[in-house]
């Protein structure tokens, strides 16, 4: 098996589906000889914030001296994103090995006459083998959907659960009301693991509560209270916190966006609580250089400069809220193009009218795959505001449009599926000058 088969492999395991419940998962896991039990994973949920606080929680151990895997989902650009250390994306030997391990297991599984396992579940199972091998210190393990059922809650005892902004997202799968979709959420809690809770609505906090108090798994709120917002640049943000009993004057970083800081805070409360707990060493100086150095690709992510090109994966209302806020807080007089693709599971309507208001124009595509809505129905959305509305049928010809119909001070904006942001991104880093990220 080579790199590209082991791609085709996984991805061919679409054909399967999804599968209710945790049978599958855990009997994998028990073939591979339960690596996830020689790991000290750091379990994180939410519908939005989820990647970010992964991130960050990545930097902080990072630059403190450990090994740190982090597995997150979906990917932008390459598969490899997926799973990385200290930073590194997996090699392709490395996803070869053990691609070919778990698929000899499931096998196994499968001539025994049990269920094939879902596409997510076996790069679950491929990524907890990876992690094992290379004995990290502590793995970060982003939650792909919901949380209850999800592959990675395979793993039944990590070293700390994190619940992130929890906010109405594939409700098709989780349920259309916040506590539904808490219930979901909070399924990661287990028995007695400390909870670090980022502030929700109420009706969602109280079901997350409920289920934490049956497990006896103590919640450890995080807390804004003494949060002093310090400046903000396209650049930088800065802040100071006090965490329990450690105060971090002048904290920046470079993910942009108010709900940024939110969610290094978020990191910052669980680094805190390992630390209080004397589960890692480290000195504060460490975690201001890694949150400083941490990146997360495709969240307010500014391309180029002229004119200034931001790619943001906001693809549900609240995410869009948060967008327009960073708009109006950093380009207030700014006339915007937005590059807009989306999925067909996504609340489209509600995602429009948060963006809207803030657009003179606007492009209209269909991400890669057979869940994206066509251009031209998002164009019908938009109808009603009266605006020019260019639908492209391709994301490389929306992009090119957008440069054609932009000034060089004005501004564009690509949202929406993450499918889309990724082919966005590859795309203007290939054949656009000036590119500004790394």
């Amino acid at each position: 098996m080579n790199y590209q088969e082991a791609l085709n492999y996984i991805h061919g395991t679409y054909k399967f589906g999804k599968k209710i419940g945790l049978t599958n998962i855990r009997e994998l896991l028990h073939r591979l000889g339960n690596p996830e039990k020689e790991l000290k994973i750091i379990h994180v949920a939410g519908t939005n914030g989820k990647g970010s606080v992964s991130s960050f929680i990545h930097g902080g151990l990072k630059a403190a001296g450990y090994q740190v895997g982090l597995f997150t989902s979906p990917y932008l650009e390459t598969f490899r994103e997926r799973m990385q250390i200290n930073g590194e994306k997996i090699s392709e030997e490395h996803l070869v090995r053990s691609t070919e391990k778990v698929k000899e297991k499931i096998q196994e599984m499968v001539q025994e006459g049990k269920h094939h396992p879902s596409e997510f579940e076996v790069v679950t199972a491929i990524a907890l083998d990876y992690f094992h091998r290379q004995s990290v210190d502590f793995l970060v393990l982003e939650v792909g959907l919901g949380g209850r059922f999800d592959a990675t809650n395979g793993v039944e005892r990590p070293i700390l659960s994190i619940i992130t902004n929890i906010g109405y997202d594939h409700t098709e799968y989780l349920g259309d009301t916040l506590a539904k979709i808490a219930y979901e959420k909070a399924g990661i809690i287990k028995e007695k693991i400390p909870v670090i809770l980022y502030p929700q609505e109420q009706e969602a906090m109280e079901q997350i509560r409920e289920i934490a108090n049956a497990k006896e798994a103590p919640i450890l709120p995080v807390d804004f209270s003494s949060l002093i917002l310090e400046g903000a640049s396209l650049g930088e943000q800065h802040f100071s916190i006090k965490v329990g009993r450690q105060e971090y004057n002048a904290l920046s970083i470079r993910l942009l966006g108010s709900y940024q800081i939110y969610n290094s805070i978020t990191a910052l409360t669980a680094l805190e609580y390992l630390k209080s707990t004397g589960q890692v060493s480290y000195d504060p100086s460490m975690i201001r250089e890694g949150f400083y150095h941490t990146r997360w690709p495709g969240r307010f992510e500014i391309l180029r400069k002229k004119p200034l090109t931001i790619i943001d994966g906001a693809h549900n209302p609240q995410a869009a809220k948060a967008l327009t806020e960073t708009l109006k807080q950093h380009l207030p007089k700014a006339s915007i193009t937005f590059v807009i693709g989306m999925l067909l599971d996504k609340d489209i309507q509600s995602f429009l009218e948060e963006i809207a208001p803030l657009g003179a124009r606007f492009v209209l595509t269909k991400p890669f795959g057979p869940r994206a809505a066509e251009a031209e129905d998002l164009q019908e959305m938009l109808r009603a505001y009266e605006k020019p509305m260019y639908p492209e049928p391709r994301v490389s010809e929306a992009i090119d449009k957008a440069y054609a119909i932009t000034g060089e001070e004005e501004v564009i904006v690509l949202v929406g599926s993450l499918y889309m942001i990724g082919e966005a991104r590859t795309y203007i880093r290939k054949n656009y000058s000036d590119v500004h990220s790394i």
